[in-house]
């Protein structure tokens, strides 16, 4: 079996490999950086432009081989900050607001369009893309504000995951019929990744919103991803498990 997992630099997308390496794929790591050659014979890695459709196109041939392809795991994503902090709507310029629809929403369309052909050649073929849990939270108030739970993502991060949410059902819909299946994780606060580029204070404040009291951690993301691929959730589709540590209930 054969694996594409985007976003393999960060801590959720490291786990995650790991994971589906465990479960016997040969994972193909895309990301815009240059990663190791991986010593590990059961994954590969590709510098890749996630947001360029002839690159995507290329990387999602590569990463079928010659079996085809039946998993694909987007965990590419970026959440531009302000000291720390959550950029208010009118510091976001355009450039960065299209920047992170990009890497965001358009990355996980193209990777989603290309594997499509691959992926319902294989019933029980997966599709699990990492959302977040502020999709459904929005941005919160500016600094100082009391109202809505605090946290360190502007509007640009937090629509775009609501648009790859709304992308995740749409898929869902669509690949069902073909016997394949489309979920995604919406992480709360997890201790990699951007969490390292949050102020301390907004951080403290987070983590007095949380029922368990902490950050959780990028393998227990991975742990909800790898059960998703699995044959135990055969009748899971369209949905998105939160995985924030009682954050935001429902």
């Amino acid at each position: 079996m054969r694996a594409l997992v985007t976003g393999g630099r960060g801590g959720i997308g490291r786990a995650v490999v790991e994971r589906l390496s465990g479960r016997g794929y040969h994972v193909v790591v895309a990301d815009a950086a240059a990663l190791p050659t991986s010593a590990d014979p059961s994954t590969s890695h590709l510098q890749v432009d996630l947001t360029e459709a002839d690159e995507v196109r290329d990387a999602v041939v590569t990463a079928a081989g010659d079996e085809g392809l039946h998993c694909l795991v987007n965990c590419a994503g970026i959440s531009p900050k302000r000291n720390g902090a959550a950029p208010q709507i009118p510091e976001i310029d355009t450039d960065e607001w299209d920047r992170v629809f990009a890497v965001n929403v358009r990355a996980c369309f193209l990777t989603l369009r290309e594997s499509w052909p691959l992926l319902v050649e294989h019933d029980g073929a997966s599709v699990v893309n990492v959302v977040s849990a502020v999709a459904r939270l929005a941005a919160a108030g500016p600094p100082g504000t009391q109202f809505g739970l605090v946290h360190p993502a502007g509007a640009h991060y937090t629509a775009s995951k609501a648009a790859l949410a709304n992308l995740t059902w749409s898929a869902a819909r669509a690949l069902g019929p073909r016997g394949v299946r489309c979920n995604g994780v919406a992480p709360g606060y997890i201790n990699s990744g951007m969490r390292n580029a949050t102020d301390p204070e907004v951080e403290q404040a987070i983590v007095r919103q949380l029922p368990l009291g902490r950050p959780g951690t990028s393998d227990e993301v991975a742990a909800v991803i790898d059960f998703l691929v699995s044959p135990e959730a055969a009748y899971l589709t369209g949905e998105i498990i939160d995985v924030d540590g009682g954050w935001n209930p429902d």
